[in-house]
């Protein structure tokens, strides 16, 4: 795994190609196996500036997620599939996740309300019941939310006034040490497949 000063400065950008070394299955608690994919990225999806809901959720609880969602052309197997950075061996995170409220349109969030949830079954099956639970109370018109647990960019973030989320335009990040290279890749379909089958569409 790289250090954590490295793994800040990479960064990736649409039509960008890149590499990852991906597990084969997203559960937490899993044991997989991991093979090198070759990735030209279509979109990235920040998790704290456009954060999962409660029905992506709970629709794959057990998925282990990160802050970074790509969608991309997987080479391999000749389709589009989505892959969370923080799973792959160069970018790998602890996956903790936790509850919070934004304000309607906003990019960051307004408060966190809850403890952090580790990624196991026990804790995100504890998380799930906790956001069904939420989900009958009065948020004084706030949405319910679940993030990556980055206590640092949550802290900072949680100073600055909320923001309107520009539609539809995806956060971009740019990968400096591998050049882009053109890829001819077919257009986008609804049959797009996630990287697994416990991995759940953003959209």
């Amino acid at each position: 795994m790289l250090p954590r000063s490295r793994r800040r400065q990479i960064m990736f950008k649409p039509d960008t190609e890149i590499e990852l070394t991906y597990p084969d299955s997203t559960l937490v608690e899993s044991n997989t196996t991991f093979r090198r994919r070759y990735l030209q990225i279509r979109e990235v999806r920040d998790l704290i500036a456009d954060p999962i809901t409660p029905e992506e959720y709970l629709r794959r609880p057990l998925t282990q997620r990160s802050r970074y969602l790509l969608t991309a052309y997987d080479k391999e197997s000749k389709s589009w599939r989505q892959f969370y950075v923080g799973s792959s061996k160069e970018f790998l995170t602890d996956g903790r996740l936790r509850i919070a409220l934004y304000e309607k349109g906003g990019t960051s969030p307004k408060k966190i309300v809850s403890r952090s949830f580790e990624a196991t079954r026990r804790d995100r099956i504890a998380l799930a019941r906790e956001v069904k639970a939420m989900q009958e109370k009065d948020l004084a018109g706030l949405e319910l939310r679940i993030i990556p647990d980055e206590s640092r960019v949550l802290k900072q973030q949680a100073k600055k006034p909320a923001a309107s989320r520009p539609a539809p335009v995806k956060e971009n990040y740019t990968r400096k040490d591998s050049p882009a290279r053109s890829v001819k890749a077919p257009a986008m379909t609804r049959g797009m497949t996630a990287s697994s089958p416990l991995v759940a569409p953003p959209f």
